[in-house]
């Protein structure tokens, strides 16, 4: 079931890829440096947020065209590149494309999320922005054991998406906005994400509060998942 649901996700997403319609010329433009800025505002904040330090090994899963996985990387300026991975062929081939005038690129792989191809303990940061709505509950289990797995001890997490507004004929139109050529979302709230994680084993788990988001106004769900380091004991 998770892998003809996926299958079929991909040939949605590609066809959409495309396609010249106003919903997806925009969307390409948020894939775009100038439109992360917009939609991802909070990576200019990560830096002194999560304490992240230029050793660490970092993982995007879902990157798409890898604007903000770059945007990190100025930032940062890791001594490892930093890695992105995406479902779509369309979205690493476009990545590579963008990425090319950088002095030392990130590395860009096609895979899938519930089936990382890295070694067990590889990566001590990993980010995820705007792929869990895309995912049923079994692949959201699936895709945190990987992402667990691959993190190394100490390992953070840091995953976030659109979240539902409690206001049930809002939600349906965020829905019809979010949904063009990539199907129905499913809207997570922090409290549910946070219970993913809690299922999938994670032993931090904490609501990331991630702000401000410019574009679009709709309110976000985000969370910090951990994994602890050797020897670490729970109080």
């Amino acid at each position: 079931m998770t892998g003809s649901s996926e299958a079929h996700r991909l040939r949605t997403f590609e066809r959409w890829q495309a396609s010249l319609s106003p919903f997806a010329l925009l969307e390409r433009f948020l894939g775009s440096p100038a439109g992360a800025f917009l939609v991802n505002a909070p990576i200019f904040q990560l830096k002194e947020n999560l304490k992240i330090e230029p050793w660490m090994r970092v993982l995007d899963v879902g990157c798409g065209a890898g604007s903000a996985l770059r945007l990190l990387d100025e930032r940062v300026q890791f001594e490892h590149p930093p890695v992105g991975v995406d479902f779509s062929s369309v979205a690493i081939r476009n990545a590579r494309a963008s990425a090319q005038s950088a002095d030392r690129p990130p590395e860009f792989v096609r895979a899938s999320a519930l089936a990382l191809p890295f070694r067990d303990g590889t990566f001590d940061l990993m980010v995820s922005s705007y792929l869990v709505r895309h995912l049923d509950d079994e692949e959201m289990r699936t895709f945190l054991l990987e992402v667990r797995r691959v993190l190394a001890p100490g390992g953070l997490a840091l995953l976030w998406d659109c979240a539902p507004t409690g206001n049930p004929r809002l939600d349906r139109w965020n829905a019809y906005v979010l949904s063009r050529g990539t199907g129905d979302p499913r809207w997570r709230s922090t409290r549910a994400l946070m219970a993913l994680g809690e299922l999938a084993g994670f032993e931090y788990i904490r609501p990331a509060k991630l702000r401000p988001f410019l574009f679009p106004p709709i309110p976000r769900a985000s969370v910090l998942l951990g994994k602890p380091p050797e020897g670490w004991q729970a109080p």
